[in-house]
């Protein structure tokens, strides 16, 4: 029962307003912090994302660059090596020739050797096809280049140990003989227009030969 003439506190009354103020506050504070974080974490996302692109093209750009760097590499390699190359693509020649020796075969390595040069590889052709006679060849002949080096003409003069493996057959694939044959010989190798050919061909010092 109220007392006649007493008003209620002017607190009361408004104490659950204050109330539903505070709670208000804090949820408007709450939602601020939690927009605030989600964009703070979008932020470090797109910056991670960024980052990772950034990474995926300056790993592209040093594939790019290596592989560029590489083909130049081996662009002046190949350069480099190329009267080597033209002197091993020659004596295939020859060893393909031997296994199957005739005047046609040696003729057809006119375009990789001189006279000079090609009278040096006829001897064990012309061995060959006066006895009827021609490599098995299972074993390749082996190469060793010992230098190479420049003229002042512009000639390449490569040094070469080298290791023929002579297994000498009838025509009816019978063996007659095999010889392994050591060598060093150096050679002179001219540009032509076709490429390379082999000028001249040098021993140095005196062939050994072993049974095989």
């Amino acid at each position: 029962m109220r007392v006649a003439g007493v008003e209620p506190n002017p607190l009361r009354r408004v104490f659950p307003l204050i109330v539903v103020l505070i709670l208000l506050g804090a949820v408007v504070a709450v939602a601020v912090w939690a927009r605030q974080q989600d964009a703070a974490r979008r932020l470090a996302e797109d910056r991670a994302d960024i980052a990772e692109t950034q990474l995926v093209a300056a790993e592209a750009s040093l594939t790019a660059i290596a592989r560029v760097a590489a083909a130049a590499t081996a662009t002046a390699t190949a350069g480099n090596n190329e009267p080597e190359l033209a002197l091993r693509r020659s004596l295939d020649l020859v060893f393909e020739a031997y296994k199957d020796p005739s005047e046609g075969k040696l003729k057809a390595l006119t375009d990789a050797f001189s006279a000079d040069a090609l009278s040096f590889e006829r001897t064990e052709a012309e061995h060959l096809i006066s006895g009827g006679l021609h490599l098995e060849g299972g074993t390749p002949y082996e190469l060793t280049v010992v230098s190479s080096s420049v003229g002042p003409t512009g000639d390449t003069t490569i040094n070469t140990h080298e290791v023929w493996t002579y297994d000498e057959v009838d025509s009816q694939e019978r063996h007659v003989r095999c010889v392994r044959e050591d060598s060093d010989q150096a050679y002179t190798l001219r540009r032509i227009a076709a490429g390379w050919r082999v000028e001249d061909i040098t021993l140095s010092g005196t062939p050994h030969r072993t049974d095989c």
